[in-house]
């Protein structure tokens, strides 16, 4: 692809309508098949056009939480006995753990796995994961394994890479570098934890060098090695290892037994980490759930805050004047609503993602991998999941994932107008992989938009603690100084309950 090409692609993120467009694309290439889109160009409409009416409700509340991902959502949980209240800016709860329905199934639209956990990580978290039904201790392995075995991914299956025309089982090919990578690694065994807050402070200087550059000193790296550490970093962090610190970098590798006899279960249901949504939903009242609620007003009282919400649905503005305030929504927002606490989050680089979910139809492919990894000169394309590893129910589908550079995030004009190209182009990458042509059997494509999806732990993220309370106010969320892991943003909503 040329860089024209890219740069046309790379601008398509953000600035496309909350809720979803359908629309046969016949540009470029002829598709017999709907694309539909998903993002939140509109929150600004809806944010100047809440300036226009007067408040319609005043509710008064004990806790008010903004953002129902992972870490709203532990906080609710973890709320018991308190009046509280959850608001969320999109119709579906999930944020970054969000998943689509796809002929009465869901399927996952951002994260889409986790692990088993081991012993050493922090007990809050696991406990509340017990309490959820979720978790059971393996007195054997010395590891918390999950409940739910049918969504475990069979090992055979787990992985496979593409690169260079070539399927590899896994991205970092065995040889001698490989080993001597991991021997480095070795040390910190049992040392990089979740949550990432409770890393031994003697070990935070890693977090002022970049990953790559710890791995140049120790390491004869070579570019192909490194094209492979990048693939991972991109993967799990948003950035390349020149990007990330090495802190982060090595907590990868070893906050889990990934590379020995005792490797993690995955855990991957096809809606992904959306499991863990419904699992604490099921936990919450349903009345104390408010979706399509836009927070546009944030101001301190005397005792207390007075938060404005535009409720979408109902076109109103509501305030709901409360104790405390748990603020787990996305941090850039701040800089309109409460410019004083943006000023904790104004460092923080996000990487935007988008997420395609392709719903073929008939039986096209008779591979059955789950996470098919892509290494390509499209930097961006990072591969996809195949449902077929996860449940033999339904259509298969296969959801592709890009990871783009931060600096995209202003750069998005019209996706609407080049969804069909980005479309066109991942299909044109899952085709080489399985060297068929499935534009015959696509019966429908979903693609969602996260411009601000993962906070990047460039040096120095990790060291910076963003989890403040001052006058009730406090943070959650993995952009809080966290690593963007499932069991750290569970683990962030749950101090931040406990703060106030």
């Amino acid at each position: 692809m040329n860089r024209r090409a890219f740069i046309k692609i790379g601008t398509l993120f953000f600035a496309v309508g909350m809720g979803c467009n359908t629309k046969k694309y016949e540009g470029g290439k002829l598709t017999n098949y709907p694309i539909t889109i998903d993002s939140n160009r509109s929150i600004g409409h809806l944010a100047r056009k809440s300036l226009l009416h007067g408040i319609s409700q005043e509710i008064k509340t004990d806790v008010l939480i903004v953002g129902a991902g992972i870490a709203g959502m532990a906080a609710a949980c973890s709320l018991k006995g308190r009046d509280n209240i959850l608001c969320d800016l999109n119709p579906h709860l999930g944020g970054t753990s969000g998943a689509i329905t796809i002929d009465n199934q869901q399927f996952s639209q951002g994260a889409h796995y986790d692990m088993s956990y081991p012993g050493y990580y922090g007990e809050d978290g696991l406990e509340l994961l017990e309490s959820l039904n979720i978790i059971v201790y393996n007195n054997t392995l010395d590891r918390w394994d999950f409940k739910d075995k049918q969504h475990v991914i069979k090992t055979e299956l787990e992985e496979r890479c593409y690169r260079n025309g070539q399927l590899y089982p896994s991205v970092l090919v065995d040889s001698e570098l490989k080993q001597n990578f991991l021997d480095l690694m070795h040390p910190y065994n049992g040392k990089m934890v979740l949550p990432t807050t409770q890393i031994n402070a003697n070990i935070k200087n890693l977090d002022h060098l970049t990953f790559s550059v710890y791995l140049n000193k120790y390491l004869p790296v070579t570019s192909d090695f490194m094209e492979a550490i990048d693939y991972q970093m991109m993967d799990d962090y948003g950035g390349k290892s020149d990007q990330v610190s090495a802190l982060a970098g090595i907590h990868y590798y070893r906050c889990r037994p990934y590379y020995s006899k005792l490797e993690p279960e995955i855990f991957s249901p096809t809606e992904g980490n959306y499991y863990f949504i419904q699992k604490m939903m099921n936990h919450l009242n349903s009345e104390q759930v408010k979706p399509n609620s836009l927070v546009v007003g944030l101001e301190k009282l005397q005792k207390g805050w007075d938060v404005d919400i535009w409720e979408v649905t109902n076109e109103r503005k509501v305030r709901y004047t409360c104790k405390n305030v748990i603020y787990a929504g996305q941090k850039h927002l701040l800089k309109y609503i409460h410019p004083e606490s943006y000023k904790i989050f104004n460092d923080v680089k996000y990487a935007p993602w988008i997420v395609i979910n392709i719903e073929l139809q008939g039986e096209s492919i008779d591979e059955d991998f789950w996470q098919n990894d892509f290494l390509s000169t499209n930097g961006q394309f990072l591969g996809f999941i195949n449902s077929r590893a996860q449940t033999k129910k339904g259509n298969r589908v296969l959801t592709a994932y890009y990871c783009y550079p931060d600096i995209y995030h202003h750069m998005v004009q019209d996706l609407e107008n080049g969804a069909n190209e980005i479309v066109d182009q991942t299909i044109t990458f899952i085709n080489t992989y399985f060297k068929k042509d499935l534009d015959p059997f696509i019966k429908h494509v979903y693609v969602k938009l996260l411009g601000h999806a993962m906070p990047i732990p460039v040096p120095g993220y990790l060291s910076k603690n963003r989890e403040v309370e001052k006058d009730g106010l406090s943070f959650a969320g993995v952009d809080t100084g966290r690593l963007p892991l499932m069991f750290d943003a569970l683990d962030s909503g749950i101090q931040a309950a406990k703060r106030i």
